[in-house]
């Protein structure tokens, strides 16, 4: 399966869930399931912050998938995670992280460790600024000189469906 026909047009899709007879899968009480669907094509994998604490995902099955554009054709395989109202997903890239001559595992705890204190420093109140703050301050924590590379930060958050 490639990238596109996984997840559609983008690397990232959060939608209900269908089932095999094409009806939206719901939970009990007739709350729709929300679900990241995600693929790894080069990148870290995704960092879910929920209860306050920031956790990796893990890679999708098969494990992570080949840079982008490295072999034409190379199948990718999504990955799925459940999202509740007040998550937020953080999507980067390594630039953001990694430090020349530095340790990749250690990169990915000092994301970890900046995205909780930045959650506890500036957490994101309900409205669309907010999580905007919220990534704004976590990038800052992460930036510096070090940085020889291209940084980007995709911040998504779960919110609760508009009662009509």
């Amino acid at each position: 399966m490639s990238l596109g026909t996984a997840l559609g047009d983008g690397g990232v899709q959060v939608a209900g869930v269908p089932r095999d007879d094409g009806v939206e899968d719901e939970a009990e009480g007739g709350e729709l399931r929300q679900l990241l669907r995600w693929v790894s094509a080069g990148h870290p994998t995704p960092v879910l912050v929920r209860d306050g604490r920031a956790t990796s995902l893990p890679s999708p099955p098969g494990g992570p998938g080949l840079p982008l554009g490295v072999l034409p054709g190379t199948s990718y395989t999504a990955d799925e995670t459940p999202l509740r109202i007040g998550d937020i997903v953080l999507i980067y890239s390594d630039g953001l992280t990694e430090r020349r001559d530095g340790d990749p595992d250690l990169d990915t705890l000092r994301f970890l460790d900046a995205a909780e204190s930045s959650l506890r420093t500036a957490a994101p109140g309900p409205v669309r600024e907010g999580l905007h703050a919220y990534a704004e301050h976590l990038v800052a924590r992460l930036d510096g000189p070090h940085r020889s590379d291209d940084a980007t930060l995709l911040a998504l958050r779960r919110i609760a469906p508009h009662s009509g």
